[in-house]
């Protein structure tokens, strides 16, 4: 009869995991501003409390201006990438001829070589150059996500505003809210720190798209395992049609491969040691349930949400087994 019950108890889990990612997948235009309005609200409001301990300001007064220092934040941010999207667009014919020119050398060099061009036709080099808007589309979808921050700013607005004046005396939701806020700022330090060195590095070479780069690479790096690995490789075809194979173009690469070295496999783990308390596989499996659910947005999310699930499951005796999982303790 336990036996029964077990699977009877696995069956529900599956059934009612698989309800919960259907109504998160479904429901994500929605979710995805509210989650990452939490994790705002969380981020802001040490800000605001600190602002009114330290200036004895009143509650609308701090809040106004830890608002204002946000949206402030996100127009710049917006500008430096609309300026630099706007200049690409404007080379974008340049761009092309760049390709031309590289893909002819390239067939120059194949042919010297030895290697027999003759099934590959002109029509198929010529495939190549529809890559160019594609890569101009991808670049202007950057600020359909900045302009989302509108809503995430009212979903934020509205929990600061909801909250007691004493905030919550939950145990559990306070561990879970200074949890997230240590790692959030921490990674948001550690990120910055990585885009302003390739930000440097794009500037002494004046590779175009500086700026939209030095911010991807700061979201990219709240991005596990792999969001460093993108941030190295994304600008590259815009350096290689720049530059095409010469000495900047390694150089850069070198410079940024070592900088994600030293920040992300040294410097990190010693900022942040253990705090999340996750296991590796955890992490992985999280990015990439949250990467399927919610696409790009859920790989940032997906770490915070891990770290809170296992805060909550601790809290409880019959979860606390799952946590343990979480955490890597198997025995």
């Amino acid at each position: 009869m336990e036996h029964y019950q077990r699977i009877n108890t696995v069956c529900l889990f599956a059934l009612t995991f698989m309800a919960c990612a259907f109504v998160l997948a479904i429901t994500k235009t929605v979710m995805i501003p509210f989650t990452l309005s939490i994790f705002l609200y969380l981020i802001l409001t040490p800000v605001m409390k600190w602002l009114q301990i330290r200036f004895r300001l009143k509650r609308w007064m701090a809040l106004s201006i830890t608002l204002f220092i946000f949206t402030a934040s996100i127009i710049c941010l917006t500008w430096l990438v609309s300026g630099s999207i706007d200049s690409f667009i404007q080379g974008i014919d340049q761009y092309k001829d760049r390709l031309d020119a590289l893909t002819s050398s390239i067939e120059l060099k194949l042919k010297d070589l030895g290697f027999d061009l003759s099934t590959f036709s002109p029509g198929e080099s010529a495939q190549i150059t529809p890559l160019l808007p594609t890569l101009k589309k991808l670049t202007t979808g950057v600020l359909g996500v900045l302009s989302n921050s509108i809503l995430v700013i009212i979903f934020t607005l509205f929990l600061i505003t909801g909250e007691s004046i004493h905030g919550s005396s939950n145990e559990t939701v306070i561990k879970v809210k200074n949890s997230i806020a240590k790692y959030v700022f921490t990674k948001l330090v550690i990120s910055a720190a990585t885009g302003g060195l390739s930000y440097i590095v794009f500037l002494i070479f004046e590779v175009e798209l500086a700026s939209m780069f030095a911010i991807l690479t700061i979201l990219l790096n709240f991005i596990p395992n792999i969001g460093s690995i993108i941030a190295v490789f994304m600008p590259l075809p815009v350096i290689l049609l720049q530059y095409t194979l010469g000495w900047q173009f390694f150089a850069i690469l070198i410079l940024l491969t070592l900088f994600q070295t030293i920040i992300g496999n040294i410097l990190e783990p010693k900022v942040m040691g253990k705090s999340m308390g996750l296991h590796p596989v955890a992490i992985l499996l999280s990015l990439t349930f949250w990467g399927f659910i919610w696409g790009v947005p859920g790989m940032f999310l997906s770490v915070p949400i891990m770290a809170a699930m296992k805060i909550i499951f601790e809290s409880y005796e019959f979860t606390s087994p799952i946590a343990a999982v979480m955490e890597g303790k198997l025995d």
